[in-house]
């Protein structure tokens, strides 16, 4: 009994003091405040009243908000969400103000990019945007914004273009577009099928900052893409793992005029050449339109080596 007395006091301490940084822990994280660059973009709307405090979500609490889905947005390193809730007098209809500050514009693309489809069609808002149904989505700078509506019937378009685009005059600093994303060749793009992946490009944890736009040819999609590296020496790398991977894995990659080609074990074919800091391909190539995917790869390659594109 003595022992068994001694063992309880023995953690007493260790157990208060476990207990003393679990609250600190949560304290801290319950005192923390937006952004003052965040709540200066909530607009106020005529006609419509914010119904509750204003809710403040950082990458430690983001799954509270959209469980499921909060790690795409934490692989592009978000750093901050505020949401804000209005509705009209009556309560008639009501609209929620998401906010999702992404830390660079490249990263704000990026999510958006995730979440859109070819078929939403574009809208005037802020650096790309689109409306689907009762909601907007668009980008701005460093962040991704959204506005989700209900109940707002036939005025749901131009009510969410008028607020969205309230908000994106609030940002300060607009910032650009990733830049590859102007390269990609026009003809035959699928419009609006740009996408920007910032880690695990293509499923491979050695290949990061990954460019696609997809393109149909011949009836049939294929798919474009650039690599950014931060050196020449970085992207030879990327490529001499890449090729690696598929000899290994029994896909033996062949020389040809520019870059590589490789038939995967599905019958379609992948291609990939470096341009100085830049990998450049295309993939999901079918069966029989290889010629076409080693011309896109050609017309990709040209791109970079133009007068607006990067230097090798």
């Amino acid at each position: 009994m003595k022992r068994c007395g001694f063992l309880i006091k023995g953690l007493v301490a260790p157990v208060l003091a476990l207990a003393f940084l679990l609250t600190l822990s949560f304290a801290t994280a319950q005192d923390k405040t937006a952004e003052p660059g965040l709540e200066a973009l909530v607009p106020e709307i005529e006609g419509w009243n914010e119904t509750e405090e204003r809710q403040i979500f950082f990458p430690d609490t983001l799954y509270e908000y959209i469980n499921g889905a909060a790690e795409s947005y934490l692989s592009y390193d978000f750093e901050e969400l505020l949401v804000a809730d209005f509705e009209t007098d009556g309560a008639r209809a009501s609209l929620t103000l998401e906010i999702y500050d992404m830390g660079t514009p490249a990263n704000a693309f990026g999510i958006f990019s995730m979440e859109r489809y070819p078929e939403n069609e574009p809208v005037p808002v802020g650096g790309l945007g689109y409306l689907e149904d009762e909601s907007l989505n668009f980008v701005s700078g460093r962040y991704y914004v959204k506005l989700i509506g209900f109940g707002l019937g036939e005025e749901a378009p131009e009510l969410m273009t008028n607020v969205g685009k309230r908000v994106a005059g609030a940002v300060p600093d607009k910032g650009r577009l990733p830049e590859p994303l102007r390269l990609f060749p026009k003809d035959d793009l699928i419009p609006r099928s740009e996408k920007y992946v910032k880690r695990n490009f293509m499923g491979y944890d050695f290949l990061h900052n990954g460019f696609t736009a997809s393109y149909e040819i011949d009836g049939r999609e294929m798919e474009g893409f650039f690599i950014e590296a931060a050196s020449a020496e970085e992207a030879e790398e990327m490529l001499g793992k890449l090729l690696d991977f598929f000899a290994r894995d029994k896909q033996l990659p062949e020389k040809i005029a520019r870059g590589y080609r490789v038939k995967n074990r599905y019958g379609q074919y992948f291609f990939v050449v470096r341009a100085g800091s830049i990998l450049c391909g295309v993939a999901r190539v079918p069966d029989g339109l290889e010629e076409a995917g080693e011309k896109l790869l050609g017309r990709l390659a040209a791109s970079l080596a133009g007068p607006s594109g990067p230097k090798a």
